[in-house]
């Protein structure tokens, strides 16, 4: 005959595929442990990335995003600049342009107008012409540019002498007065005076390229 704990433990059923309820404790104790420990690495890694993020610091980069402030003010100052420079040399050469339209005489009709011009401030001025000399020379350094020289021989008062350069002073004409010498005459009030001009002339682009073949 059995005995009472025998007779209890024969009559409980044995099973083989549930597991032990011991086992099962420790399997949910070791995925607790390890869901902790990732947890706790994700943190970690949290952490790290606030303090130190990959492109730097907080504060480094508030440096760097200031810096980068000033280098496009800066750069956009330097734009400003170029631009007012270049307004500037437009209108300097706009102006060039104009000036060198206006008295920069071509070359086809600089003496016939340099000529009427001078005629016209000694009739003013109430001088004798007498005879004169024309010639004109290269201006160095340019390539349709020359220089036209014009010295002439004049008579006649003081008073017409300084009338005639006062018009020469307010001549629509671009002429370079040069040289000037005067020496009185024998009759009274009366001098004889050697006065020379000079004046841009113009060759054409045909004429220059001419000129420089020779």
């Amino acid at each position: 005959m059995l005995k009472s704990s025998e007779a209890s433990t024969a009559l409980l059923p044995v099973s083989h595929g549930a597991p032990l309820p011991l086992k099962a404790g420790g399997k949910v104790q070791w995925r607790l442990k390890m869901a902790a420990g990732a947890l706790a690495l994700l943190n970690g890694i949290g952490l790290f990335l606030y303090f130190f993020p990959p492109g730097g610091s907080r504060a480094e980069l508030t440096q760097q995003i200031s810096q980068l402030r000033g280098q496009i003010a800066a750069a956009r100052a330097q734009t400003g600049r170029l631009a007012t420079t270049a307004g500037k040399v437009e209108a300097g050469s706009k102006e060039s342009g104009s000036f060198e339209a206006k008295y920069f005489l071509p070359k086809r009709e600089a003496y016939l107008k340099v000529v009427e011009e001078i005629q016209r401030m000694a009739k003013a001025s109430n001088l004798q012409e007498r005879d004169g000399v024309w010639s004109d020379e290269p201006i160095e350094g340019t390539a349709d540019l020359r220089l036209l020289n014009m010295t002439a021989n004049y008579a006649g008062s003081y008073a017409s002498l300084m009338q005639f350069v006062n018009e020469a002073d307010h001549s629509p004409m671009l002429l370079m007065l040069d040289a000037l010498q005067a020496a009185p005459q024998q009759k009274s009030g009366q001098i004889n005076a050697s006065i020379r001009f000079q004046a841009i002339v113009r060759e054409e682009a045909g004429s220059a390229a001419a000129g420089a073949r020779q």
